[in-house]
C-alpha cells in the first residue's frame, strides 16, 4: 500500500452519522429478505431525526483495492464518529466468499464478479450493487539491475507465463536478451490480479506456468524482484508506482503504465477497473449508505489519488453515481473482456 499512510489489517475506525435513507429498485430478491452481516444495526429514526445511526461497516477482499479503501476509511473516521469500520485484505476470492456468506457489507475486488459468484448470491437471496471505483494497470516489474529488458509484447508475456511454458532464461523470451536466469513472481490464485492477468495474457483465467513463486502479499513480491536481478512479476499499478526507486516497469507493446495510458485504455490489455460490491440490504442502513456516498464523492477521488491509482473521467463517474443512486442491482460486467473500456459498458446501459 501507499507509504503515505500506515495501516494494519483489521483496523477499526469510529464515526458518527445521521440517518440517511437508501433508494431501492433493481432486480433480485427484496432487500428485506437479504442476510446482513452480524453486528450491524441501523437506527429506526426517520431521516433527519436527531438520533445518530450506530453499527459497523465490514469490508474485506482485494489487496489491490485495499490502499484506496484504507485511505477512505481513515478520512471517514476523521470526519465522523460513532460507527466502527473494519477494513481487511484477505484477497478478492476470499472477500467474495465472505460476501456470499453474508459476513461483510462490502467486498472489494480487483476483477469483476464471476458468474458462479452471482449465482451463489442469488441462491442466498442477496442483492448486490456493483461500484467501480478506479482504474488500475497490471504492471510488469523487473529488477533495477535488468538493463536489457525495456519492452515486452503480449505474445512474449504469453510465451513466458502460459501454462505449458518452459521459459527459464531471458533469451528464451527474446533472442536479443541475454541468457540470464528468470525467476517468476506473482500473487496467489486468491487474487483478482492473478485472474485478470491470466485471462488477459493467457486467454483463460487461472492458467499459468508451473514454475513461479506465488505470494499473498504484493509488498513481498516487490521485495523479491528488487533483490533478484533476473526477477519478473506482475502487480497492481499502485505497487509499482509506490516503489519506483526499487523496481522498473516494462512497457507492454511500447506503452508504459501511467495515469494517461491506463485511463485512456492504450495500456492494453492490462488496464482494468477496480470494484466495490455492496450488499443492498446493508446499503439500506445509514452507516453503510454514508460510507458509500463518501466513496462516490470528492473524498473518494482524493483516496484514489493518494493511493496512486487512476481516476475515472467526470462523465464516467456521473454514470456510475446514477447507477448506484438508482438502486440498480447486479453486474454490468458480464460481457466485459480485458482491453474493453468501462465507459462503453456504462454508456450502453
Amino acid at each position: 500500500m501507499s507509504s503515505l499512510r500506515a495501516w494494519t489489517i483489521g483496523s477499526f475506525f469510529t464515526l458518527a452519522i445521521t440517518l440517511i435513507g437508501c433508494s431501492g429498485g433493481g432486480s433480485g430478491a427484496n432487500s428485506s429478505e437479504n442476510p446482513t452481516p452480524s453486528g450491524n444495526t441501523a437506527s429506526n429514526e426517520p431521516a433527519g431525526g436527531s438520533k445518530p445511526a450506530t453499527g459497523d461497516v465490514n469490508i474485506d477482499g482485494s489487496t489491490t483495492v485495499y490502499p484506496i479503501v484504507s485511505v477512505l476509511a481513515e478520512d471517514f473516521q476523521k470526519d465522523n464518529a460513532g460507527v466502527k469500520v473494519t477494513v481487511n485484505k484477505s484477497g478478492t476470492g476470499s472477500g467474495m466468499k465472505k460476501f456470499i456468506a453474508g459476513e461483510i457489507d462490502i467486498a472489494t475486488a480487483s476483477r469483476a464478479i464471476k458468474d458462479d459468484e452471482v449465482k451463489s448470491l442469488a441462491d442466498k437471496k442477496i442483492d448486490f450493487i456493483e461500484i467501480p471505483v478506479a482504474y488500475d494497470g497490471v504492471s510488469i516489474i523487473v529488477n533495477k539491475g535488468n538493463t536489457w529488458a525495456k519492452d515486452i509484447t503480449t505474445d512474449e508475456l504469453k510465451k513466458a507465463w502460459s501454462k505449458d511454458s518452459t521459459v527459464a532464461t531471458w533469451d528464451q523470451i527474446n533472442a536479443k536478451f541475454p541468457k540470464e536466469k528468470i525467476t517468476f513472481y506473482g500473487p496467489t490464485d486468491n487474487h483478482g490480479t492473478y485472474e485478470y492477468f491470466t485471462e488477459a495474457i493467457n486467454g483463460k483465467k487461472n492458467e499459468i506456468r508451473k514454475e513461479y513463486q506465488p505470494n499473498q502479499e504484493y509488498t513481498a513480491i516487490v521485495t523479491s524482484v528488487a533483490g533478484d536481478k533476473g526477477g519478473m512479476a506482475f502487480v497492481g499499478y499502485n505497487y509499482y508506482a509506490d516503489n519506483k526507486d526499487k523496481v522498473n516497469a516494462l512497457t507492454v507493446g511500447g506503452v508504459a503504465p501511467d495515469e494517461k495510458t491506463i485511463a485512456d485504455g492504450t495500456y492494453k490489455p492490462l488496464s482494468r477497473p477496480l470494484f466495490l460490491y455492496v450488499n443492498k440490504a446493508s446499503l439500506a442502513k445509514p452507516n453503510v449508505k454514508k460510507f458509500v456516498d463518501y466513496a462516490l464523492g470528492e473524498k473518494g477521488k482524493d483516496a484514489v489519488k493518494e493511493a496512486k491509482y487512476v481516476l475515472f473521467s467526470d462523465a464516467l463517474m456521473k454514470m456510475i453515481q446514477d447507477h448506484v443512486n438508482g438502486g440498480m442491482t447486479g453486474t454490468m460486467m458480464k460481457d466485459f473482456k480485458p482491453g474493453m473500456k468501462l465507459d462503453d459498458v456504462y454508456s450502453k446501459k
